[in-house]
């Protein structure tokens, strides 16, 4: 059996997706809590010089732009509006290209990601995904979505935790599928590892030092034919 799973933000899209939703969705249900983009963007810069973890940054953002409790109506149809507009206009041409390639090659298709499932299920979806594997949130008694992640993020080692239980889920043994995984971070070690094939797309300076010392492909999807810089 033949899997192939791509990362998410700026793996297959152009640009990181989730500050952009916060701020989609923010937009059209509450506009007065864009006053608190500045706030969010020194929340990032904290995040980035280690004051705390994603799991609390996300956390953080969804209860300030969205809400601590999220009405599930009003958030199925912003996150389809989303979706259909990250697929129709933010997909990078090479991995439309690849998806393709590995579709006809009757791969099955899987997007892990770290996004939201909320909004990356509706993405995967559209994009013809077969499965997706997302961060989860907690939900209230009557359904609606809470601010709050269930478990870990679903990131670097999480993830790969989260697609072994993803295989054993669909009873796939590890031994009969050849998994090509594709990501743009080299956060994605554990399961750039785990794959019989791994490709870094776009990769920075230190992810492309570390995928030529791990002999991982690197790809760049900006082109339209996804063009392989090393086989």
């Amino acid at each position: 059996m033949n899997i192939a799973i791509y990362d998410l933000d700026k793996t297959i899209t152009r640009r990181p997706t989730f500050t952009r939703f916060l701020l989609y969705y923010a937009r059209r249900t509450a506009p007065l809590r864009l006053v608190g983009l500045p706030i969010w963007i020194m929340a990032l810069i904290g995040y980035r010089i280690g004051l705390y973890g994603r799991k609390p940054l996300k956390q953080f953002g969804i209860s300030m732009f969205m809400g601590r409790e999220i009405c599930p109506i009003s958030l199925s149809d912003i996150a389809a509006s989303f979706a259909d507009n990250v697929v129709k206009n933010g997909l990078q041409p090479g991995a439309i290209a690849r998806l393709c390639a590995d579709r006809e090659g009757g791969a099955l298709l899987v997007l892990a990601t770290a996004a939201p499932g909320f909004y990356a299920q509706m993405i995967g979806d559209l994009a013809g995904f077969h499965a997706v594997i997302a961060t989860r949130h907690i939900l209230t008694p009557d359904g609606a979505v809470t601010h709050q992640i269930m478990g870990e993020n679903c990131y670097a080692g999480e993830k790969l935790r989260r697609i072994e239980d993803w295989l054993a889920q669909q009873a796939i043994d590890r031994k009969d599928a050849h998994i090509v995984f594709y990501s743009d971070d080299v956060s994605d070690s554990p399961t750039l590892n785990f794959a019989d094939q791994a490709y870094a797309v776009n990769p920075s300076k230190k992810f492309a030092k570390a995928a030529l010392k791990a002999k991982w492909g690197i790809l760049d999807f900006r082109l339209a034919d996804g063009d392989s810089k090393r086989p």
